[in-house]
């Protein structure tokens, strides 16, 4: 058995549901046999074994809405909040060293944005596999791809599977993270209902607008700009905020260099 499990390789999808959504009418329980017959017809020698899908979107309880993420969760796809894909890849790939494959199924943007890291990936001996819609134009400097619609498709009842699905995060294994995750809130839920249910509450909802006015260089020591009278959690959250960064602003300024006079240099005297 210790062999069998040395021989097989380990699989990653990450997809993105936001870029490449479930189309409609289609069978959410069947995204994960697609998954695994798209893995299957384009392995290597060695068989796959554990194989660990997460499905990210920065609006879960919008694409693909409640109903359909607790049946993608029940089929064994973990499910995440985040703005990108890049961060599971990197620690994906720290836990599980090569050979091993990851899938990352997603708009044509972002893969095209990702190719660097999937180059990087490539070249210490990961094989990388892309998905992304058939509109999309194909990425010919990029890993071996496959269209999104093609996958859903292939309904090959005949081909066998060697892929065990597993969790690529387990509370059980003591590691503190769980299969419903928000990576803007650090946050890791004991169970689905408490996932859904964070999504929804105000603290997360802070933090998405504090993540978006960071990137805007909006002004959070301005109580103008906080959107206070909001709620109670987001008005505590913050004020919060606003002193600890005004504190900051203050420390800066008294331990501040002294500004230096310029001078000015004749570039043909400069040795």
């Amino acid at each position: 058995m210790a062999t069998q499990q040395e021989d097989e390789e380990k699989a990653l999808v990450i997809w993105s549901i936001i870029n490449c959504p479930i189309p409609d009418g289609h069978d959410p329980c069947l995204v994960v046999p697609r998954i695994q017959t798209a893995l299957e017809k384009s392995r290597r020698d060695r068989p796959y074994g554990p194989l660990s899908i997460i499905a990210i979107s920065n609006n879960l309880t919008e694409i693909p809405g409640e109903d359909v993420m607790r049946k993608l969760s029940s089929a064994g796809i973990s499910l995440k909040h985040a703005h990108r894909v890049h961060t599971d890849m990197y620690q994906w790939a720290r836990r599980n060293p090569p050979p091993a494959t990851i899938m990352v199924i997603s708009g044509h943007g972002e893969l095209e944005s990702l190719a660097s890291t999937f180059s990087g990936l490539k070249n210490k001996g990961y094989r990388i596999l892309l998905t992304y819609h058939q509109r999309d134009p194909v990425l010919a400097s990029l890993p071996k791809h496959c269209f999104w619609e093609t996958l859903l498709s292939d309904a090959d009842n005949n081909l066998e599977t060697t892929t065990r699905l597993v969790f690529p995060y387990r509370l059980d294994h003591g590691t503190g993270e769980s299969p419903w995750s928000c990576s803007i809130c650090h946050y890791d839920a004991p169970s689905f209902e408490d996932f859904t249910k964070h999504l929804k509450c105000e603290t997360h909802a802070y933090f998405e607008w504090d993540m978006y006015a960071s990137k805007n260089n909006v002004d959070r020591t301005n109580p103008a700009n906080l959107q206070l009278g909001r709620s109670q959690e987001w008005d505590l959250l913050a004020k919060e905020s606003m002193l600890y960064r005004s504190a900051i602003r203050k420390l800066r300024g008294a331990f501040a260099p002294p500004k230096r006079s310029k001078m000015w240099v004749d570039a043909t005297t400069f040795k």
